[in-house]
């Protein structure tokens, strides 16, 4: 079988990062998309990111708020809070996500009393 130039680079990446230990994750890292966060009591949240102006933006957005319930976005590089904690069902603003910065959409419940987060991206 003739491998194109571009197979043979997505191979070539696809073994380093086997190397690297890079497999698959649960990290949403430079990645649109839409994750559920879900905590106990009817808590429940969609992680998403989006590209925006050529960088990473995320909100949390609450679609389970059953009270008691609190949402948020937490930065793991400044370990605090850009966004809330509140018990707002709106969905927050988008939250700029771009390099340097690793972030997660978090749902708190009095149910359970942790914090449950999503992929950091």
């Amino acid at each position: 079988m003739r491998l194109t130039r571009t197979t043979k680079r997505a191979v070539a990446v696809t073994f380093a990062a086997a190397a690297l230990g890079l497999g698959a994750t649960t990290s949403a890292y430079a990645a649109e998309g839409t994750w559920t966060v879900t905590n106990s009591g009817g808590c429940q949240a969609l992680e998403k990111v989006q590209l925006m102006s050529g960088h990473d933006y995320m909100a949390n957005d609450p679609i389970a708020n059953s009270g008691g319930c609190s949402f948020g976005i937490y930065s793991w590089n400044t370990s605090s809070w850009v966004y809330g904690p509140t018990g707002s069902g709106a969905q927050s603003p988008w939250i700029y996500d771009g390099p340097g910065n690793s972030l997660s959409a978090c749902v708190w419940s009095t149910g359970n009393p942790n914090w449950v987060c999503g992929p950091a991206n």
